[in-house]
């Protein structure tokens, strides 16, 4: 299932990933869409409030951004 994840926004470039049915992120924006494409967020660690986890290796290897989930959305 394709979801739509929005983090907090503390000023940072990037503020929400659409990921697919394999929890991939297939887009992010506004900014830093190339840096973003390919990392896996895990859906099952997924809670509004909570870290935002990520794997996106080399830079962050099974860890969590430093933004909260603000929101999780389902979409088709």
């Amino acid at each position: 299932m394709r979801r739509k994840i929005k983090i907090e926004d503390n000023g940072q470039d990037v503020l929400w990933f659409i990921t697919d049915e394999n929890d991939k992120v297939v887009d992010a924006g506004p900014f830093q869409r190339n840096v973003w494409i390919g990392a896996y967020m895990p859906s099952d660690m997924l809670k509004v409030g909570e870290p935002c986890p990520i794997h996106n290796p080399p830079v962050i290897n099974f860890g969590y951004l430093k933004h909260k989930v603000e929101s999780i959305t389902k979409l088709q």
